[in-house]
C-alpha cells in the first residue's frame, strides 16, 4: 500500500530548512524574480554582484516546488530526447543543445566549488539503455549525435546492474546532486545581498506606463522587470501555453540499498524507466517511471503500485519515499527562456524544460541574467519563445491540442472516477462541488471547477487533494491553492485570490 510509505521527495530527508520572511509591506525594485526553483535562485546568483535592486518571491518555500520533485541528475544523455530535437530541427540544433546541457553542468559545478557547496554532488555515468530491440536503433541514432558533437561514448549491452536491457549506451562526464540542499545553500549565499520573500503569492500583475505592480493579497511590489521563473507561468496569457506545451506527470520512488553502484540512465521507451543513486547516511536508489500526459494519469495509488512492484521486483523490496512530478513539455523539445514578447524587454520567461528541470532551469538562470544585463547569449535564439514556427512541429501542435481539449471534455463527463473511495462530485443548482468525507465522517466541500480555465477536478487519493487534469493546479481539502496556474481558491466559503 502506498500510504506506508513516506509520502515526500528524498531530497527532504533530514533537511533544516532556512526560513525566509514573508512580504509584509509594499515595495520597490527593478527586478523581480517570481519563483525559487533552480531558475529563479540561478538568475538571482548570476545578478548578485550587479548594480540593480533583486527581490524574488516564491509561494512557498525555496526549493520546494518543482525541484525538489526532480530527480537530481546533471547531464545531457537525456533519452530519446535528442532523437526528437533533432527531428524537429536538424543535427547542428541538437548539437547547439547538447552544448547547452553541458555548459549549465559546469554552471552547477563552479558554483558548488567557489561556495563550497554540500550538496552531495557526485560525478558519474549515464546511460541510455533499451530492453526492446525496436528501439536499439534509436539508441544508434544517438550513437551518430554523439560522435557529431565529438563527445566520446561506450556501447555495450547490459547496465551494471541486473535489469531488463539489451542495448546501452554510456558517456562518463556527469553528475548528480541534491536539488534542495543546492538551493537552500544558494539561499543562504544570497540572502544578504538580495531580498527573498518566502509564503509570498503574486496574485495579479498590473501594467503601468513604464513599470509594472506586482500584487500579493495584501501588498503590492513595483518593480521595473519581471522574470517569470514559476514552473507553470500563470500570469502569461492563459491560452498562450495550452497551445504551446503539454503538461506530463510521473511517478518517483526511492528505496533503500546495500551500495551505491554511482551511475543514472534511462530508459526512454512509451513508459519511461529512470533510475539513479543516492547516499546521505545510508544509500538510495531512486526510480522513475509512469509518465504520461496528466490527464490520462490521474489515479495516483494504481500508478504508485505499478511502480513500487517494478523496483521491488528488479531494484530494492526497501521503499521508503513516494512522490509525483510535472513537467512541460514543449511542441518542439526544446525550453522557452528569454523575453516573453518580442519588443518588450521587461518581461522575461524560463520554462517548459521537458523532463530535464535541472540543466535547463540552470542554464535559463544565464540566459536571462545576460539578456537582463545586455550581454551577449549564444543560446538566446535556440530557446528564444518567439521563435519561428517550424514546419516539423505541426504533429505536435495539433496533438498537444488535441489532448488539452480532451483533457477538459473528459474530466466534465466523468466527474465520479472509478478510484473514488473518500471523494464525490456532486451537482447542485448546475453548481459541481467535490465533497471529501474523512475516517471520521467529516465532510469538506470545495468548488469542482479550477478558477485558471474552468476544468473539473480529480480528488487525489493520496494526497488528500483536489487537482486539475488540464493545467496542474492543486487545492486542499478546504480549497486554498497549493499549486498554480490557479491563483484563486476554490472554497465555497470565499473565493478569492
Amino acid at each position: 500500500m502506498v500510504n506506508i510509505m513516506i509520502n515526500k521527495s528524498i531530497w527532504l530527508k533530514g533537511l533544516k530548512l532556512k526560513k525566509e520572511k514573508a512580504l509584509k509591506q509594499n515595495i520597490n525594485t527593478d527586478i523581480l524574480i517570481i519563483g525559487g526553483g533552480i531558475t529563479g535562485m540561478t538568475t538571482a546568483y548570476f545578478l548578485k554582484d550587479s548594480s540593480l535592486k533583486v527581490t524574488l518571491v516564491d509561494m512557498g518555500v525555496i526549493g520546494l516546488g518543482q525541484t525538489s520533485k526532480s530527480t537530481g541528475k546533471l547531464t545531457y544523455l537525456q533519452g530519446f530526447h535528442l532523437n526528437d530535437i533533432e527531428n524537429i530541427y536538424d543535427t547542428d540544433t541538437v548539437i547547439k543543445y547538447i552544448k547547452s546541457q553541458k555548459d549549465a553542468m559546469e554552471i552547477v559545478k563552479n558554483i558548488i566549488i567557489d561556495n563550497n557547496i554540500k550538496c552531495n554532488y557526485e560525478s558519474n555515468n549515464s546511460f541510455i539503455f533499451t530492453d526492446k530491440k525496436s528501439s536499439v536503433s534509436k539508441i544508434k541514432n544517438i550513437e551518430k549525435i554523439l560522435k557529431n558533437a565529438k563527445i566520446k561514448y561506450k556501447n555495450q549491452n547490459n547496465l551494471p546492474i541486473t535489469f531488463p536491457s539489451i542495448y546501452s549506451i554510456k558517456v562518463d562526464d556527469t553528475a548528480v546532486f541534491n536539488p534542495v540542499k543546492y538551493l537552500q545553500e544558494l539561499e543562504r549565499i544570497l540572502s544578504d545581498i538580495i531580498d527573498i520573500y518566502e509564503n509570498t503569492r503574486i496574485t495579479n500583475i498590473e501594467e503601468k506606463n513604464n513599470y509594472y505592480i506586482a500584487h500579493t493579497d495584501k501588498y503590492f511590489i513595483k518593480t521595473k522587470k519581471i522574470v517569470f521563473a514559476c514552473h507553470y507561468p500563470f500570469f502569461v496569457n492563459p491560452y498562450f501555453f495550452p497551445f504551446k506545451t503539454n503538461l506530463q506527470k510521473g511517478y518517483l520512488c526511492a528505496a533503500q540499498i546495500d551500495k551505491n553502484k554511482r551511475f543514472n540512465a534511462i530508459n526512454d521507451e512509451n513508459i519511461t524507466k529512470s533510475i539513479r543513486y543516492y547516499s546521505n547516511i545510508k544509500d538510495y536508489i531512486v526510480y522513475v517511471s509512469e509518465i504520461r500526459n496528466i490527464g490520462s494519469n490521474i489515479d495516483n495509488e494504481k500508478n504508485y503500485n505499478n511502480l513500487n512492484w517494478t523496483v521491488k521486483t528488479n531494484l530494492s523490496e526497501k521503499i521508503k519515499y513516494n512522490w509525483f512530478n510535472f513537467d512541460i513539455v514543449t511542441n518542439d523539445y526544446l525550453p522557452i527562456i528569454g523575453f516573453l514578447y518580442k519588443d518588450n524587454p521587461n518581461l522575461l520567461i524560463g520554462t517548459g524544460y521537458n523532463l530535464w528541470g535541472m540543466t535547463n532551469g540552470t542554464i535559463a538562470g544565464k540566459i536571462i541574467c545576460d539578456l537582463l544585463l545586455k550581454k551577449e547569449n549564444i543560446y538566446k535564439d535556440l530557446f528564444d519563445p518567439n521563435r519561428d514556427f517550424n514546419i516539423n512541429k505541426l504533429g505536435n501542435y495539433c496533438k498537444y491540442n488535441l489532448i488539452n481539449g480532451y483533457n477538459f471534455i473528459s474530466s466534465s463527463i466523468n466527474k465520479n472516477k472509478d478510484f473514488y473511495k473518500e471523494a464525490e462530485v456532486k451537482t447542485i443548482n448546475g453548481i459541481d462541488y467535490g465533497v471529501y468525507t474523512d475516517k471520521n465522517n467529516k465532510k469538506y466541500k470545495v468548488y469542482n471547477k479550477c478558477p485558471h480555465m474552468k476544468c473539473s477536478l480529480i480528488f487525489n487519493e493520496v494526497d488528500k487533494t483536489w487537482d486539475c487534469p488540464c493545467h496542474g493546479s492543486r487545492f486542499d481539502i478546504n480549497g486554498k491553492v497549493i499549486k498554480g496556474p490557479s491563483t484563486y481558491t476554490i472554497s465555497i466559503d470565499k473565493k478569492k485570490k
